[in-house]
């Protein structure tokens, strides 16, 4: 699998200014985002037809990819194909996607929204990763660093949904929350490259700005 690259966009420094913590301050802190745009038919038509996303509709979206970010750590964490090391270092990774998944859930229902539902197999959520643009499979890892790769792709794709949520939301509370668990996946993007790239930073973390991939 080829490492993926994320796009430039907003810096590291940036993020953290918007309310980032460090890793064990965001998984404890309140982590809540809402989702990127839904495509719509651009026809004039369709534009007068249909209703506009809210937040809650994009909370539900981050809800989404945040339940295939988890499934995908618990799935790699399970299984014999990490070293002791970068077992060690996903391990904490899992609490905080779940933390991520509970604030955000609790949040939609807060909006009367209802949470989706995760994958249930490694088949559902083969199916995401690909409806995502995810080029790595779980069913076909064939190592720890083929399982890193994946869990990288997966982190850009999760960043990139909070980079386009934060154009979208119409709670300035949200915007802000939306900052932190974004700066917090981005800490999670560079563990994943350190993971892959023991004591070389500038591998580990080669690009300054996060943007993601959407």
């Amino acid at each position: 699998m080829s490492e993926p690259r994320p796009r430039a966009g907003v810096t590291r420094r940036e993020m953290l200014a918007l309310g980032g913590a460090g890793l064990g301050a965001a998984a404890g802190g309140a982590l809540v985002a809402a989702a990127g745009g839904i495509l719509l038919d651009a026809s004039p038509a369709t534009a007068t037809s249909l209703p506009s996303p809210t937040d809650a509709d994009r909370l539900r979206r981050l809800v989404s990819v945040e339940l295939l970010m988890l499934y995908c750590y618990e799935h790699v964490l399970a299984g014999p194909l990490l070293r002791p090391r970068a077992h060690r270092l996903m391990l904490p990774v899992r609490g905080q996607e779940e933390a991520h998944v509970r604030v955000l859930s609790s949040r939609l229902a807060a909006l009367g929204g209802t949470p989706p539902v995760g994958p249930a197999s490694v088949k559902e959520a083969d199916r995401d990763l690909a409806r995502r643009g995810v080029g790595g499979r779980l069913n076909q890892l064939q190592g720890g660093r083929d399982a890193l790769f994946l869990l990288l792709a997966v982190e850009q794709v999760v960043v990139g949904a909070y980079f386009v949520a934060l154009t979208k939301l119409d709670d300035v509370r949200l915007v802000a929350l939306a900052a932190q668990i974004m700066a917090n996946d981005a800490q999670h993007e560079a563990l994943v490259g350190e993971a892959l790239h023991p004591g070389q930073a500038q591998k580990a973390v080669p690009y300054g700005l996060v943007q993601g991939i959407q």
